[in-house]
């Protein structure tokens, strides 16, 4: 699929009418960390990884009710996790609501970084690893947690690394931002995400792998 500036400022307008100007705001700062860290892991890609970044929060501005009337629309599975924390839904709806309404814009690449960017998975690709992070270290976030991340990923120059350096580092920000997120969600004795911590899992397997070679 060919997406070229006028596509994306397409849908930068579209994405705009679904929701409030801070969740815009956001939306605008993912997109331009995406990019960023896109140049560095997937120059080829960062159109794509744009797109994802506008779409990945399309349903985040709904009502609970407005999420489960497009689970039942989609045919959603709502599981345990979704009924006790429902502000996971918008990364199902979302996922399923591109493929309706914006099919211009459908790869598997896009519908799945926008499926797992809340809660990660085990196996998650260059590609959601990266509209994970950015969604977490986009340049409008002030939470400590958000400031620590961005400096984390960004103070260590992952432009000037080597490739497998440069693989490891976008690993370890990765189970660095879970961790932060399992702290804050074990202050609030809140629920944990099974896929959360299997994506952890799966990002110090893959630590390993790069740096022992051990599968």
């Amino acid at each position: 699929m060919k997406i070229d500036n006028f596509d994306i400022e397409s849908l930068r307008e579209s994405v705009k009418g679904r929701m409030d100007s801070r969740r815009y705001s956001h939306t605008l700062g993912v997109e331009r960390a995406a990019e960023a860290i896109g140049q560095i892991y997937l120059p080829q890609m960062t159109d794509s990884l744009r797109c994802a970044a506008l779409l990945h929060d399309i349903t985040k501005n709904e009502s609970v009710e407005k999420q489960l009337q497009y689970c039942r629309e989609f045919d959603i599975i709502i599981g345990d996790s979704d009924k006790i924390s429902p502000k996971l839904l918008h990364a199902k709806t979302a996922a399923e609501l591109i493929l309706r309404e914006y099919p211009a814009y459908v790869t598997d690449d896009i519908v799945s970084a926008v499926r797992w960017h809340t809660t990660g998975k085990d196996g998650m690709s260059i590609f959601d690893i990266i509209i994970y992070l950015a969604d977490y270290i986009e340049d409008t976030r002030t939470f400590d947690d958000c400031v620590r991340l961005r400096e984390y990923f960004w103070g260590s120059d992952p432009r000037n690394m080597t490739e497998n350096d440069r693989i490891i580092h976008l690993y370890k920000t990765a189970v660095l931002s879970v961790d932060l997120t399992l702290k804050s969600l074990m202050g609030e004795n809140a629920f944990i995400d099974e896929d959360t911590v299997r994506f952890r899992n799966y990002c110090l397997h893959e630590i390993n792998v790069q740096e022992k070679g051990v599968n």
